[in-house]
Formats: C-alpha cells, sequence, structure tokens
C-alpha cells in the first residue's frame, strides 16, 4: 500500500511542472487588428516577440477585422471554452462575428453570429477571425451640454474555461477621433517647445508654455478635450517672443489664463453633477489654482494691473473649490 501512495505522489509531481507550464504559457499567442475598410494593420502582438507593433489607434466607430492563434496545448475532456466579445463591438458590414476553420472543435449550437462561441477542449491551434465596429460612443459621457472624452480599455476578446475562468484576452485602448486630435496637437507642441529650447528663446517664455501645456494635460485628463485643444491652440504665435514685458503677457498671457478659469469652474461643476467625483475635482482645480497664484506673484514684478486681474482669476477658482 505504501509502494501505491508513493507512486501516485511521483506521478503528481511529474505532471505537476507540466500543469504549472501551461497555466503561464498563453492562449491566444498571437493577433492582428486590420481596419476593415483599408485592411491596414492597426496593432499587432506575438508571443514570440513579445512586443505590441501600434500603426494607428484603435478608434470608436471604426470596424475591424481581429484575427488570433489560439493554441490549446493539452486535451481536457467533457471541458468547454468559451470565447466571448466586449459588448463595445456590434454586427456592421458581415452577418456574423466569428469565422473559424473546419478543425476548430465547436460545440453543438455554435452560431458565428451570436457575440459568445463555445469549443470542446481539444489540443490543438486554431485560426480564429472576428469583425466587428466599436460603438461611437463609448469613450463619451455628456452632461449639461458638454461632453467628456475620455480612452477605455476594452477586452475585445475573451476566453474563458470551466466555471467562468478567464484564461486569456485581447486587450486595447480605445479612442475617439477628437482624443486623436488632441494627443497630435499636444505632439505638435512638445516638439515646438524643445525647438524653443534649443534655440535660446526667453526663458520666461518657456516656463509658460511649459506650465500651459500641463494645465492643459490636465484638462484632457478631466475629459475636458475640447477644453484642452483650445488651450493649446491659444498658444499659436507667429514669433516667440525675445523679451519678457507686460504688452506680451496682456497679449498672450491673459487670453489663455481666462480661459483656463472658466475651464476649471465648468469642469468642477460638470463632474461633480455628473461622476460625483468631488475629492478628486477639488484636488485638480486646487493644483491649478496654485500654478495660477505663483504666475500672479511673478506678475506682480512686471505689471500692477496684471498682478490684479490674476487675483480676480484666482478668486474666482477658490469659490469654485467651495461650491
Amino acid at each position: 500500500m505504501k509502494r501505491v501512495h508513493l507512486l501516485l505522489v511521483v506521478v503528481l509531481l511529474s505532471l505537476l511542472p507540466c500543469a504549472m507550464a501551461q497555466e503561464s504559457l498563453p492562449w491566444i499567442v498571437e493577433y492582428e487588428i486590420r481596419d476593415y475598410t483599408s485592411g491596414q494593420t492597426v496593432l499587432e502582438w506575438s508571443y514570440e516577440s513579445g512586443e505590441v507593433l501600434e500603426n494607428a489607434p484603435i478608434l470608436a466607430g471604426e470596424e475591424y477585422r481581429v484575427s488570433f492563434t489560439l493554441n490549446v496545448r493539452q486535451t481536457v475532456d467533457q471541458a468547454v471554452l468559451t470565447l466571448s466579445l466586449s459588448d463595445v463591438l456590434a454586427l456592421e458590414s458581415e452577418a456574423v462575428y466569428w469565422t473559424v476553420g473546419p478543425d476548430f472543435p465547436r460545440t453543438e449550437g455554435f452560431n458565428p453570429a451570436e457575440p459568445s462561441i463555445s469549443l470542446h477542449h481539444l489540443q490543438g491551434v486554431y485560426q480564429v477571425t472576428v469583425v466587428g465596429k466599436i460603438k461611437p460612443d463609448v469613450t463619451q459621457v455628456s452632461g449639461n451640454g458638454v461632453t467628456f472624452h475620455k480612452p477605455l480599455e476594452v477586452d475585445l476578446v475573451e476566453l474563458e474555461g470551466p466555471e467562468g475562468t478567464r484564461y486569456d484576452q485581447i486587450r486595447v485602448t480605445v479612442i475617439d477621433s477628437k482624443i486623436d486630435d488632441y494627443r497630435f496637437l499636444l505632439g505638435q507642441k512638445r516638439a515646438q517647445l524643445e525647438e524653443y529650447q534649443a534655440t535660446g528663446v526667453d526663458p520666461a517664455y518657456v516656463e509658460l508654455f511649459q506650465k500651459f501645456l500641463a494645465l492643459s494635460e490636465a484638462q484632457a485628463e478631466l475629459g475636458l478635450v475640447d477644453s484642452a485643444i483650445s488651450l493649446l491652440e491659444t498658444l499659436d504665435v507667429e514669433a516667440p517672443p525675445l523679451e519678457v514685458g507686460p504688452s506680451w503677457m496682456e497679449q498672450y498671457f491673459l487670453p489663455v489664463a481666462g480661459g483656463l478659469g472658466v475651464l476649471a469652474v465648468l469642469a468642477l461643476a460638470l463632474l461633480l453633477r455628473t461622476h460625483g467625483r468631488l475629492g478628486f475635482v477639488h484636488r485638480t482645480v486646487e493644483d491649478q489654482l496654485r500654478e495660477l497664484e505663483a504666475l500672479q506673484g511673478r506678475a506682480r514684478r512686471l505689471d500692477r494691473e496684471l498682478a490684479s486681474r490674476l487675483e480676480e482669476l484666482s478668486e474666482r477658482l477658490r469659490e469654485a473649490v467651495r461650491i
């Protein structure tokens, strides 16, 4: 009897590395996402390279073809696997979501027009293709006439085992065209800042440029992408100044600062009503308030009228925080 027990332990120990290896290896070993209309490869990944190659963002409102390789490394009798699509995907140009090969171990009732399909847990390598359109409004939340734009992390495809255990997924970040426009403009402004730093533009202007880039990013983080774009567009000047003076501050700084105050108050009121994120919004507005107060101290040394107008703007922000 002891020999039987010992033999059983040896067998279990020999199987343990195989089980651990199966859990550590991915089930989806490679995937490719293509734009359905143009056929352009948008994103691809493989387990062998370990790298994600992204040629373009995944955009809400666009239709994509997702092709992936599923590697089932062992057979489990009577077990069933389930592939499911995110609810952000919808049928558009095709009649079905799923296309699979003839060797795919389909279960009874297999329906490629459904967002979920099942397969028997049979060892093999299977090619699967999914077609679907990402719903256009998944990155947007509207409230009081203002639209918030936020990137959304999505599991386009999920693989589950028995009892709903998640085995693997294809995870992407979805943005919309407005966020894409903002990121492109922000990249241009960052490049412009580097050029200013390298060509000897007045340090005071460079510092203010940096601060407004940061404030624009804070607005975008809140989801106020339209406001963030407006802030960046306000920084457009024909030529950066060689000297800091009240006339330049009046011409370029005050319109941006005034717009910032309005946007900060708007962000607070809207987010408080639509999301209830009071603590987060207060901290964000207070950070922007400290930035403006620092600029106000510097402005006193240049122009008293300018400093007075900045004080009015700071007071508006203080009132907003007390709402």
